[in-house]
C-alpha cells in the first residue's frame, strides 16, 4: 500500500490516503475519499514522505482509502457544485448577519452527493446557534452544518496573502 498526500479544495487541508499498487494516480488528479464528514473531493499532490513510501500489512495505522478517480464529467460538476456554494453562502450570509451577528461566515461547501451543505465561520467566543441552524435548515431543505475554525484557517481558506504576494501559510 501506498500513501498519498490528498489536499481538499475549500479548507486546503493535507491528509494522508491509501491507495493500492495498482492504482496510479497523477498529481493535480481530482479524487473521491470518504471522510467523517461524508465523501469529499480531494486533489492528489502526489506520494507522501512522512510515513515513507509503502506501508508493511501489519502495520496499524488509520488511514482512509481513496474510492476512485473523477471522470471529466464529474470535475465539471465540481464547477457547478461551486456555484451552488456560493449561492448557499450568500444567502447564509443574509440570515446570520440577522439571526446571529458575532459569526463570521467564511466559506460554503456542498459535499460531493449534495446531500449535505458546510458553513464554516471564525468568532471570537463560543456561540448559541440552534436558531441559527433552524432558520438555514429551514431555507435550503438540507442538511447543514456549521464548524468552527481558528483564524490562521480563515487565511489559509481565502488564500490571503503577505509580502511581495507571497501566499501565507500557517
Amino acid at each position: 500500500m501506498k500513501v498519498l498526500n490528498i489536499k481538499f479544495r475549500k479548507t486546503k487541508k493535507v491528509y494522508p490516503f491509501l491507495i493500492n499498487e495498482f492504482q496510479n494516480f497523477q498529481k493535480g488528479d481530482h479524487v473521491i475519499v470518504d471522510t467523517i464528514r461524508g465523501e469529499q473531493i480531494g486533489i492528489v499532490l502526489g506520494v507522501a514522505n512522512k510515513l515513507g513510501m509503502e506501508l508493511e500489512e501489519n502495520d496499524e495505522v488509520k488511514i482512509r482509502e481513496v474510492k476512485r478517480k473523477l471522470t471529466e464529467k464529474e470535475v465539471e460538476k465540481l464547477k457547478e457544485l461551486d456555484i451552488k456554494a456560493d449561492e448557499a453562502y450568500f444567502k447564509c450570509k443574509k440570515i446570520v448577519k440577522d439571526i446571529l451577528p458575532e459569526m463570521n461566515l467564511v466559506i460554503g461547501e456542498y459535499t460531493f452527493d449534495e446531500n449535505k451543505l458546510i458553513f464554516y465561520f471564525t468568532a471570537e467566543t463560543r456561540l448559541d446557534f440552534r436558531e441559527l441552524v433552524k432558520e438555514v435548515n429551514r431555507t435550503f431543505r438540507k442538511r447543514v452544518e456549521f464548524y468552527q475554525i481558528k483564524q490562521n484557517d480563515e487565511g489559509r481558506i481565502l488564500s490571503a496573502f503577505g509580502k511581495y504576494g507571497k501566499e501565507i501559510y500557517w
